[in-house]
């Protein structure tokens, strides 16, 4: 048997305790980034609504990520941890009564106001580990980060779902979400023992110049691969739900449940990372775990045109269970290539926009899928699009890791 425990062994206490708190704000993430859509379903929303509410909160990602790429250089970064881990339960509470109400302009202030706060966490993070833990164990820290987003999905997954199939009326759609927002502010508890005092880089001056203090021509070469797989991501994650309720007839409670199953698979895999990126390397490690899950997200989109066979729900599932790992447990390795290849002194900005362009992807393709789905283009040839910009996505990672392969990472 493989033994694994190496690579976290030497990870420090209070990068324990701040991934622990970031596992309830993924918590509360998660279940909107796959539960809201169907909550929202059952309230009598089309899926153009759905699509257009579910925008803004990829909006105020958008907008807040680049910006807090300039604020956060030479500054330290707790106290944005503990903005979202306060507003963003908060937030997500009030938008739940609006979208139960038909406020719809609550809903679009809340969804954009979540997506802000959740920024403050997701951008910072990346450089905190950076900054305060040690060279060796930043694969293994990385790693651990990229689990907590999976076993967000998994409890709330759970959470929701058995909660839902052992009452539908109590634990509906609603109140479960708000089960999960409640939850949501349990990362407090964590966020006060991250008693670090924070290894914080000095500025080499106290005005930030925009063009000189960055290397942009590295930089957006270097998140290319990223925005073309985050486009692709947009098109598909936030809508699995609906494709598999209007495609298969697939309810909440049950959906609820593959998906927290499906990222079991995510967090053990992504585990085996700083294993696999010793035994096969960084290059190939990254290309054929990514092309192998482009090649199950066509299989399961391909089953909308033979649904009403008794086996396409099953290669459906199947093909999901395969796609799930297969594309995220590679996201530790990229975020590595990417603030690697980009140097120390873009780490911060790179962060910011590795965040900010995967939330924009989804912002742009929540629009795209909104205009598709209003002019009658199917889920199956959606899906494809998103295919054919990850496999575009692949192919520039692989050139960058060829590049990258020459400084041993």
């Amino acid at each position: 048997m493989i033994d694994i425990r190496k690579d976290y062994s030497g990870i420090q206490k209070s990068i324990f305790y701040l991934i622990a708190a970031e596992f309830f704000i993924q918590l509360v993430a998660n279940a909107l980034l796959y539960i809201l859509p169907l909550y929202m379903h059952a309230e009598s929303y089309t899926d153009g609504e759905i699509g257009r509410y579910v925008s803004f909160r990829f909006l105020g990602v958008m907008l807040t990520a680049v910006p807090l790429g300039f604020l956060i250089k030479g500054r330290r970064l707790k106290n944005y941890f503990i903005a979202t881990g306060i507003f963003m339960p908060l937030l997500t509470i009030i938008s739940l009564w609006a979208i139960a109400h038909h406020k719809a302009a609550v809903i679009d202030l809340t969804q954009f106001l979540i997506g802000i706060f959740f920024s403050f966490f997701s951008v910072a993070i990346l450089p905190y580990i950076i900054r305060n833990e040690k060279t060796e164990s930043h694969t293994g820290a990385l790693s651990l980060h990229f689990v907590v987003i999976s076993l967000g999905t998994v409890m709330g997954g759970w959470i929701i779902g058995f909660l839902n199939l052992l009452n539908p009326v109590l634990f509906n759609e609603e109140n479960s979400l708000i089960i999960i927002a409640v939850l949501g502010f349990l990362n407090l508890f964590f966020l006060a023992r991250v008693k670090t005092v924070e290894n914080v880089p000095l500025a080499e001056s106290k005005k930030i110049n925009f063009r000189k203090d960055f290397d942009w021509k590295l930089i957006w070469y270097t998140l290319l691969p990223t925005i073309l797989v985050s486009l692709g991501a947009g098109l598909t994650v936030p809508f699995l739900g609906l494709f598999f309720a209007n495609i298969h007839n697939m309810g909440m409670g049950v959906f609820a449940l593959m998906s927290s199953s499906s990222s079991v698979l995510i967090v053990i895999a992504t585990l085996y990372i700083p294993y696999l990126k010793r035994r096969m390397g960084m290059r190939s490690s990254i290309t054929w775990i990514q092309i192998l899950a482009v090649m199950a997200l066509v299989l399961m989109a391909s089953t909308q045109y033979y649904s009403a066979m008794h086996v396409a729900i099953v290669i459906a599932v199947v093909a999901y269970f395969m796609r799930n790992p297969l594309m995220n447990m590679v996201s530790p390795l990229t975020s590595e290539l990417s603030m690697a290849y980009a140097g120390g002194r873009n780490s911060e900005m790179v962060s910011a926009l590795i965040f900010a362009i995967a939330w924009a992807g989804y912002f742009v393709s929540a629009l795209a899928f909104e205009w598709l789905r209003n002019h009658n283009v199917d889920y199956a040839s959606i899906f494809y699009m998103t295919a054919a910009l990850y496999l575009s996505g692949v192919y520039f990672f692989y050139q960058i890791a060829g590049k990258q392969k020459a400084t041993g990472i």
